[in-house]
């Protein structure tokens, strides 16, 4: 029997839906990323569409390597065997497209690859016509790329994809000050080890097994906390000696988690309030409306948007973790508080609500107006 056959239509159809919401999502963010100054974002990812690729091409047997990086202008991956290579991009301008293929021509590749492929991380991309005798020439948006998906991949493969974009498919942070991509100091391997550790074991701990079988694929987008087996939390600092006290000295509170980042997890700060921003359409200039503003006529050329205030917590500043005490049964994360304004967090965002429930994109910290 085929292996499509022992799922059922519908949960075949979720399945594929699963695989399109989260390329659509890697797209937007992608977008983000390029909005924030950063070109060169596509580079993060190869690893990851390497091992998609290797898997929609499996049965043909490709099997795709890392190109050495003085490749890296002309083509990503490759296989020399099937002689396919393939370049990874974010950049959706005709330009990057002419000069890929002006380099792959050349460097005379055409010797070592009948196929070049141009996969653009992005929902469009270039037009131009390309005519070459040599080799063959193909590239995908990433709605064609989806499509790819659905037209080659049987139950087993779109699984593995899956289990790909979901577990595995992280994204660096922006220094957006610098306007370049940064990493943390170098750490010892001890130190990496334990990050790791915390990471495996929270997720293994504070999320519903298989959630993504047991919620609605569109309602886990807009609200990605629902994988939470309790969002509520209590956040404590390593240092506090007042708790379960309150007062001006006390570093804990409680709080909810919103969705896992790269590096952490995302910590809703306003879970329990409804906030909107005024956005200026033509400068991006943003501000956060008062309580009573919010009913009241705008500033000519600024739009109303609900938004939400988001914190990163990394995992690097979680220490341990317990399953509630005595006092409160939620989840206790006991963090340094070595962040900003002297909390745990990292980075303090604002995301906007688009118009179909999906808070994807990002206000610019550096625009919001302080009142």
């Amino acid at each position: 029997m085929n292996s499509t056959l022992k799922m059922s239509l519908l949960n075949y159809q979720h399945l594929q839906q699963q695989i399109r919401d989260k390329l659509f999502e890697i797209a937007f963010k992608v977008k983000c990323f390029n909005k924030s100054g950063d070109l060169d974002i596509s580079r993060y990812a190869e690893s990851y569409f390497r091992l998609l690729f290797n898997i929609i091409y499996q049965k043909k047997g490709w099997h795709f390597e890392k190109a050495i990086k003085i490749n890296q202008d002309t083509y990503d991956l490759y296989d020399k065997e099937n002689k396919v290579c393939i370049q990874i991009t974010s950049n959706n301008r005709s330009g990057k497209k002419s000069s890929t293929i002006n380099s792959f021509e050349e460097r005379d590749h055409s010797k070592d690859y009948s196929t070049l492929v141009i996969l653009f991380i992005s929902e469009s991309k270039p037009k131009q016509e390309v005519k070459t005798g040599k080799y063959d020439y193909i590239d995908y948006n990433i709605i064609e790329f989806c499509s790819l998906i659905e037209a080659t991949c049987d139950q087993k493969s779109l699984l593995e994809i899956r289990d790909v974009l979901f577990e595995n498919f992280n994204f660096p942070t922006i220094d957006k000050g610098k306007k370049k991509i940064t990493g943390d100091a170098k750490v010892s391997q001890r130190e990496f080890l334990r990050r790791k550790k915390i990471e495996a074991d929270l997720k293994k701990e504070l999320v519903i097994a298989e959630y993504w079988k047991k919620f609605d694929h569109e309602k886990l987008a807009k609200e990605p906390f629902r994988k939470f087996k309790d969002d509520r939390f209590i956040l404590r600092s390593i240092d506090d000696d007042v708790y379960p006290n309150g007062g001006d000295n006390a570093k804990w509170s409680r709080t909810f988690m919103y969705d896992f980042y790269e590096k952490g997890i995302l910590i809703d700060l306003g879970a329990c309030i409804n906030y909107f921003a005024a956005v200026n359409d033509q400068t991006d200039e943003w501000y956060i409306l008062e309580y009573e503003e919010r009913e009241k006529e705008l500033p000519d050329g600024y739009n109303k948007k609900q938004i939400i205030v988001l914190a990163k917590l990394p995992y690097k500043n979680i220490v341990y973790f317990q399953d509630g005490d005595e006092y409160y049964n939620d989840y206790h994360l006991f963090c340094k508080y070595e962040g900003v304004k002297n909390s745990p967090f990292e980075e303090i965002i604002y995301r906007y609500e688009n118009g179909l429930g999906y808070y994807w994109d990002e206000l610019d910290v550096t625009k919001k107006i302080e009142r």
